[in-house]
């Protein structure tokens, strides 16, 4: 009987751990200054954190998802792709499902955690969010009418099960794998060119507002640069410079990231994206390979942590108002400092502790199910 494949990417559920920590600073800081705490939300750092943790999932996805349909590809000589939307409905729905539930049918009936700014977007269009992020359109309500509270962070989960769609076909049916990925890239680029330009005659307009909006977070193009870097390590190992590999290289990639969140300009900021991407490709890659690194990345701790991003991920942003509401009403006995030291201890705390519990006796039951249509498995338990 031939042995299935098994894909493992040492020390990468640590990036994913810090990814979702990344969100999770931005949004604190953000809903902090909500509810009128002092908050940090200007400094570039902060402001960035969070979509940088979303274009690195982007890029994470596009890498692990080629490279384990790679592998099925060359183990099998096909993709069976209905078990690959088996195992992508098993892994994201259960979760995002019942995180969509409690915020649409639960936290709104708590007026005291209500994020001020969008207490209009739940009386207003509730029933136009519910039927979009019934149907795995987050990303598209998000662009209409704003962020629905609590569960706002689903936009991306949206844009990753539309990217979960087409992806499969694309590395089943391409003759040149690289050649289509290029093509895809530039493509993508093209298009958001376009849509840049139609604003010269058309920025006031309230359906280019929403377009603009949701095309600029449909980061396709982010997913098909690691899903470049997966075909080369997968099927050109040796087409990858061994620059790449090299300390220097990593060491300067991760430099550039604060640089750049201070340099770029304002008129660049809709493709920055792009050269982050490529920075994040080359960390994977660097991380994801045995060489030995300055960061240790090899512990149980981070480990487990990556292996919960998911529920990190779903879960906070219904559980930080909670606690700024909490701490709030000891703001009088609190200094900043205090203040600032428990809502951190206490989101975190909090958000690991929801999310373990999911991943143990909630999420764990799909994947043990996913497990069956997967003829590549993979250590890395999200993908």
């Amino acid at each position: 009987m031939k042995q299935e494949p098994v894909v493992f990417f040492p020390r990468i559920n640590a990036l994913r751990f810090m990814a979702a920590l990344a969100v999770i600073i931005t949004h604190i800081e953000l809903i902090k200054g909500a509810f009128g705490h002092k908050d940090i939300w200007k400094n570039p750092v902060i402001f960035n954190l969070g979509g940088l943790g979303v274009y690195f999932f982007f890029v994470l996805s596009g890498f692990l998802i080629t490279y384990l349909l790679l592998v099925e590809k060359e183990n099998y000589t096909k993709i069976k792709i209905k078990d690959f939307y088996i195992r992508r409905l098993l892994r994201i729905w259960p979760l995002y499902y019942l995180v969509i539930s409690i915020g649409f049918f639960l936290l709104p009936y708590f007026p005291s955690i209500q994020i001020p700014y969008l207490k209009n977007v739940v009386e207003n269009s509730f029933y136009q969010n519910l039927l979009l992020y019934m149907i795995m359109l987050p990303n598209l309500g998000y662009s209409i009418y704003s962020a629905f509270p609590h569960i706002g962070q689903a936009w991306s989960i949206g844009v990753e099960e539309q990217f979960y769609i087409i992806w499969p076909w694309i590395v089943a049916k391409s003759r040149s794998l690289l050649r289509t990925l290029v093509f895809i890239f530039f493509f993508l680029i093209a298009i958001k060119i376009i849509v840049l330009l139609l604003g010269n005659y058309y920025r006031t307009e309230a359906w280019y507002i929403h377009l603009k909006s949701f095309i600029a977070m449909t980061k396709f193009e982010s997913m098909a640069i690691g899903g470049i870097g997966a075909y080369f390590l997968q099927q050109k190992k040796e087409a990858i410079p061994g620059l790449v590999y090299h300390s220097l290289t990593f060491n300067v990639s991760i430099l550039l990231i604060p640089i750049l969140i201070y340099v770029t300009p304002n008129f660049l900021q809709d493709g920055i994206h792009i050269v982050y991407s490529l920075i994040f490709l080359v960390i994977i890659l660097n991380v994801a390979s045995t060489k030995k690194l300055w960061l240790n990345l090899e512990n149980k701790t981070l480990d487990f942590l990556g292996r919960i991003s998911y529920g990190l991920y779903m879960y906070h942003l219904m559980l930080i108002p909670i606690v700024v509401v909490f701490l709030g009403k000891f703001k009088t006995d609190l200094s900043d400092l205090w203040f600032n030291v428990l809502l951190y201890l206490l989101t975190l705390g909090s958000t690991i502790l929801i999310a373990s519990l999911s991943y143990l006796y909630f999420e764990s039951f799909f994947i043990r199910l996913k497990s069956k249509f997967s003829p590549v498995h993979s250590k890395v338990t999200k993908d």
